[in-house]
């Protein structure tokens, strides 16, 4: 009964609780989270791929030169289809003119897609994107995350040098 007693006066005194340390729970990112990373860092993959040692990109669409970080993204099958949304021969670095404005410009970027991809290749992408395709789940996500960062950093000092 004594040691009841005793538990229950140390339970019920403050130096108790200051001593006990809440630990925090470390919240696990969301599935919304990773993507949105996921889309951030193969943008810079692409954008940095794309760019020559001066940190400049050439519109693939109408030639215009900018700063890499002036430069989108470009999806030649639109990034609603989750096949190819990760895709590099999917995605191009562009202009916002080109991209946003004319609407990807897509008679001349499927144009360009054949010239550098071959027809064979854009047919089966176009095939490819009509078909239904889950979506990725968190753990590729966090793969795409991992992959396309190493990717940058080598990018990056090979630029660099």
């Amino acid at each position: 009964m004594e040691n009841i007693k005793s538990r229950a006066l140390l339970y019920n005194s403050k130096a108790f609780w200051l001593m006990v340390k809440k630990t925090k729970k470390t919240k696990t990112p969301t599935k919304t989270a990773l993507r949105k990373k996921a889309d951030s860092v193969f943008s810079t993959f692409i954008r940095l791929r794309d760019s020559d040692k001066t940190w400049t990109v050439k519109c693939p669409l109408c030639w215009a030169k900018m700063h890499r970080k002036q430069s989108q993204n470009m999806h030649f099958i639109k990034r609603s289809c989750w096949y190819y949304r990760y895709d590099e021969t999917n995605c191009h670095a562009g202009c916002y003119r080109c991209n946003v404005i004319l609407n990807w410009n897509y008679i001349i970027y499927t144009r360009w897609m054949q010239k550098n991809y071959w027809i064979e290749t854009v047919d089966h992408m176009i095939k490819e994107s009509k078909k239904l395709h889950k979506e990725r789940d968190k753990k590729d996500y966090q793969e795409i995350i991992n992959k396309y960062s190493t990717k940058i950093i080598q990018l990056a000092a090979k630029l660099t040098t």
